[in-house]
C-alpha cells in the first residue's frame, strides 16, 4: 500500500449485518495486536493472529514470519512500549478479503513518542469465520533518533553489517 487512502470498499455483498461483524471482528484483531505489541510480550499469541504464511514488513526493509518476531528487539528489549492507534480505516475487498490502515503513535521507556506512522494490513477470513492478518506493513512515518526504535535498527543494521563481512 502506498501513502494514499485506501479506495471505498463495497460491503461486498454482504448483508449489513454480515458487513459490521467483520468489521468488529477486523477492529478487534487489529487491537489485540496493538495490546500484545509491547514489551515482555508473549510471541506466541501475536503469532496467533496470523495466517500460517502470514508476514510482517519492517521499517528497516526486514520480512519476517510473526514467529520470528522476538528477533526485532534482538538484545535491546524495550523496558516499556505501548502503541496508540488512532485512526483506522478498514474496507472490505470481498466476502474473504480485507484491507487496512491503522495510524500509530508508540511510545518507549526512553521515547514518548519514540516513532509514529501507520500499520498497512491485508486481512483474510478464515474457514471457521475469524479473521487474521496475512500482511502486515509497518510504515514508520518518524522515528526519534534517540528512541527506542531507531537504536535498535541501528544495532540490527550493525549485526548484519558484521555477518557479511
Amino acid at each position: 500500500m502506498s501513502n494514499k487512502s485506501l479506495p471505498s470498499g463495497t460491503s461486498a455483498g454482504m448483508s449489513l449485518t454480515d458487513e459490521a461483524i467483520a468489521r468488529t471482528h477486523i477492529l478487534a484483531l487489529i487491537h489485540r495486536y496493538a495490546s500484545l505489541a509491547r514489551e515482555e510480550s508473549d510471541y506466541s499469541m501475536i503469532t496467533e493472529l496470523f495466517e500460517k504464511d502470514g508476514i510482517i514488513n519492517f521499517p528497516d526493509g526486514r520480512q519476517l514470519a510473526p514467529n520470528q518476531l522476538k528477533e526485532i528487539a534482538g538484545g535491546n528489549p524495550p523496558k516499556l512500549l505501548r502503541h496508540h492507534i488512532t485512526t483506522i480505516d478498514v474496507q472490505l475487498v470481498s466476502l474473504d478479503e480485507a484491507h487496512s490502515q491503522s495510524y500509530i503513535i508508540a511510545g518507549t521507556h526512553m521515547r514518548m513518542p519514540d516513532h509514529w506512522g501507520r500499520w498497512d494490513d491485508v486481512l483474510k477470513r478464515q474457514s471457521d469465520g475469524r479473521w487474521l492478518f496475512q500482511r502486515k506493513t509497518i510504515m514508520a512515518e518518524q522515528i526519534d533518533p534517540e528512541g527506542w526504535l531507531a537504536e535498535t535498527i541501528n544495532l540490527a543494521a550493525s549485526a548484519n553489517k558484521n555477518e557479511r563481512e
